[in-house]
């Protein structure tokens, strides 16, 4: 392939010849930003119907209230959304030349062990993130005398919310928000950058929960996971990855709502004694997360001793910095535009109502 001064020659994983210029970066960012603006609609038409329709058939003091208005967004926005929202861009010119979703359930191209070693270092850096952030959050509302609101996913102490939380949160967010996400986007912008591809569409995955306490660390997670998409060319480990942290945020959401916390914060001894199944099974989650944060402390710190290969990641388009590849896939008019409409989101659901 001859070179213009602008076209650099790449051989993507279908091993076919293309080019990278900033034009064609942009556009693969545009069209991210239009797979994730097609999702973000689904996600909002979803939840305006939702409640809708549980005003209408139980009304908000009802217990099943919040039950009808988790599982119809996700089913809507998860079913119809992300098939829809990719189906879409495929149908574009730069869509067309984009590696099909279903290839990437293929074997990982990594043993296994480096996969499970890369599973428990994922999850350091996410748990990790998620503790370091949490505290910085608490010592800003601490200083400011203002508290946050966040999304509250606990489940209602009945059993149908019990398991519409357990169907959302550990089955339905881990495989259709990684065929949106990896499946979707980064399968389109590996083809013009590596860690650039990985950066970006990690931090979008960030953006799009539009949820302050959930942004840094799933961003973080969106990183790691593209990263070992890369690495592995499948999508099962991101799946696994994102199937344990979901497991474990569900298992939490359980017991959550069951929990009197100014009871118990009172000192009231049989309040703490109703409280006791609940207490202990998010205690054991507690524990979890330090075991895990444990062993992927230690195997990260083995990976850069034994295996610094681990980190490096096939070059594409050597000749263009991957800094530069970012700036021209932040500088392209929709994703700047859904940028800014994901951190105003943020802010706007972080302000106390």
């Amino acid at each position: 392939m001859e070179n213009s001064k602008n076209t650099i020659g790449i051989i993507p994983d279908n091993g076919e010849s293309t080019g990278y210029s900033a034009k064609l970066m942009r556009n693969s960012s545009n069209g991210n930003s239009l797979i994730l603006i097609i999702f973000t609609a689904f996600m909002f038409g979803g939840g305006f119907l939702a409640q809708f329709i549980a005003e209408k058939t139980v009304g908000e003091s009802s217990e099943y209230y919040k039950c009808i208005t988790m599982i119809i967004p996700m089913v809507i926005q998860y079913f119809i959304g992300v098939p829809l929202s990719i189906f879409i861009y495929r149908k574009t010119k730069s869509g067309q030349t984009m590696e099909t979703v279903g290839s990437l359930f293929r074997k990982p191209q990594q043993s296994f062990w480096w996969v499970v070693r890369w599973i428990f270092i994922a999850i350091f850096f996410i748990y990790g993130t998620s503790l370091a952030t949490n505290l910085l959050f608490m010592l800003i509302e601490a200083l400011t005398g203002v508290k946050l609101t966040q999304t509250d996913f606990s489940a209602e102490n009945n059993a149908i919310s019990k398991v519409v939380n357990i169907l959302c949160i550990t089955f339905m967010a881990p495989i259709f928000e990684e065929i949106l996400i990896r499946g979707g986007m980064l399968n389109n912008a590996k083809r013009y950058g590596s860690w650039s591809a990985v950066i970006a569409t990690g931090l979008f995955f960030g953006l799009l929960h539009m949820n302050y306490p959930q942004v840094p660390f799933a961003a973080v997670m969106g990183i790691v996971a593209a990263f070992i998409l890369l690495k592995t060319k499948s999508i099962i480990p991101t799946i696994v990855i994102h199937f344990i942290i979901n497991s474990i945020g569900g298992f939490q959401s359980l017991f959550v709502g069951e929990i009197d916390l100014e009871a118990m914060q009172s000192g009231d001894m049989s309040a703490m004694t109703e409280n006791a199944i609940p207490f202990l099974a998010i205690m054991a989650c507690g524990l979890t997360i330090m075991g895990l944060l444990a062993v992927g402390l230690v195997l990260f710190i083995l990976e850069i001793i034994m295996h610094r290969d681990s980190f490096k990641l096939e070059k594409v388009n050597p000749e263009v910095s991957e800094g530069k590849k970012l700036c021209h896939y932040f500088s392209a008019p929709l994703t700047i535009i859904l940028t800014l409409f994901y951190l105003a989101m943020t802010v706007i659901n972080a302000i106390p109502q």
